[in-house]
């Protein structure tokens, strides 16, 4: 975590990773299938669906506005089929205050033991200023449980396929 200046603007990194039974391809697809993002990212109080995607099919440069409770309009700044994809958006959080955060999002798949190991990197920069500083360790709360909750989802999602797949052939 990094104080930036004297304007109470933070720069925050978190890193999570998981092991996924699947191949970095299945998986880059489906990170880079964005409308149908619904087919395994429920929503919740922070994630609604992914709508305007504009190009499609998602490649670099694709503009989107992920919907839902808090928006966040981004664009896709990476684009390595099956190695890596970048996201940048705006979250901008309207209630209980009025804020934005700006996040980078990239995803690193590498194969590994059979399967793909994932990174999912977030870089947060918050600008915050008088009282909106108490309203930091709750941002960053919740940023890691809906970070940490996408790669879950991803995961189940992709192992359950697989299983599907392995009982199909055996």
């Amino acid at each position: 975590m990094a104080h930036t200046g004297p304007h109470e603007r933070f720069a925050l990194h978190f890193e999570f990773t998981a092991q996924i039974n699947g191949s970095p391809d299945t998986i880059f697809d489906l990170l880079a299938d964005m409308p149908n993002y619904g087919r395994w990212l429920p929503g919740s109080s922070a994630y609604g669906g992914t709508v305007n995607v504009t190009p499609y099919p998602v490649r670099l440069g694709t503009t989107y506005l992920d919907a839902g409770p808090v928006e966040k309009p981004g664009e896709v700044t990476e684009f390595a089929r099956p190695h890596r994809i970048g996201f940048h958006h705006v979250v901008q959080i309207r209630r209980p205050f009025a804020t934005d955060v700006d996040a980078r999002v990239r995803y690193t798949l590498e194969p590994k033991d059979g399967g793909t190991f994932v990174t999912r990197d977030l870089d947060l920069g918050m600008d915050l200023r008088g009282l909106l500083m108490l309203a930091r360790p709750l941002l960053v709360v919740a940023f890691r449980r809906e970070n940490s909750r996408t790669l879950a989802c991803l995961k189940a999602f992709v192992e359950r396929a697989s299983a599907v797949t392995d009982r199909g052939t055996a």
